[in-house]
């Protein structure tokens, strides 16, 4: 018998807690969403790009080692949990009591430098969603002009992004139905890639250069984990003249 389509849900949400933060760095509100720093502790490609000494990984990889096992444990204990609030809100409390340990330890793990790569991979994969963030408009000095006009193509992506769903891709039975997901996820990336490059027409010169040194060298997100997701989230300037990246 297929779990319900809700637990379907639960059980993907719930496996990514102990794996990245639930918030963009900064506050700011509306611009929350997943942070990229939690998966220092496992993501290779990451640890690679930060440029990770040997000490460094094996201290994490200690971590990876318990968050792993502590995967699994939660995993079975969701479907026992099925059903039983009480139990599932508990679970999550401790997933994400997990979670604020290991990105403490990932604090203290790397170099001032390597934090702020992070941080700069992180505005990367919020994509348009940075730009509804607190600390990014006191970065780029956006005037009340330009703040209108960035808000107004931020709440008209989310609008249309929340559209196609959470995560899209549950099939009428409660089945994962990876081809609509895939689906979903394109069409996310064309609203992300319109939005920002409406965005980019309403910033200067100078602020362009400045979000340009706030998310540094581009970072390959699909290797991100649950970077399929991501991707829609993010997406760099993409050409003007394609309005807003509406859905064919």
């Amino acid at each position: 018998m297929r779990p319900s389509r809700w637990l379907v849900a639960t059980l993907f949400v719930t496996s990514t807690v102990v794996v990245v933060s639930a918030q963009q760095p900064g506050g700011g509100g509306r611009g929350k969403g997943f942070s990229v720093s939690g998966q220092v502790i496992t993501n290779a490609a990451l640890q690679e790009d930060l440029k990770l000494t040997d000490a460094q990984k094996e201290k994490l990889k200690v971590v990876a080692d318990k968050q792993e096992a502590a995967r699994k444990e939660r995993g079975q204990a969701f479907k026992d949990a099925a059903g039983d609030k009480e139990k599932l809100q508990a679970l999550f409390a401790q997933g994400q009591k997990e979670t604020e340990a290991n990105q403490k330890l990932v604090d203290e793990t790397l170099t001032a430098a390597q934090k702020a790569r992070v941080k700069q991979i992180d505005r990367q994969f919020a994509g348009v969603r940075a730009f509804a963030n607190d600390e990014m408009v006191a970065d780029l000095k956006l005037n009340d002009t330009q703040k209108t006009k960035i808000k107004g193509i931020v709440d008209e992506y989310n609008k249309d992004a929340q559209g196609l769903g959470g995560f899209g891709g549950f099939g009428g039975k409660g089945g994962f139905d990876k081809e609509k997901a895939a689906e979903a996820q394109k069409k996310r990336e064309k609203l992300a890639k319109g939005a920002m490059t409406d965005i980019d027409e309403v910033l200067n010169d100078d602020q362009r250069k400045t979000w340009k040194d706030l998310t540094g060298p581009e970072f390959d997100r699909s290797k991100l984990q649950f970077g399929g997701f991501g991707g829609g989230f993010g997406g760099g300037f993409g050409n003007k003249g394609k309005g807003k990246g509406k859905i064919d």
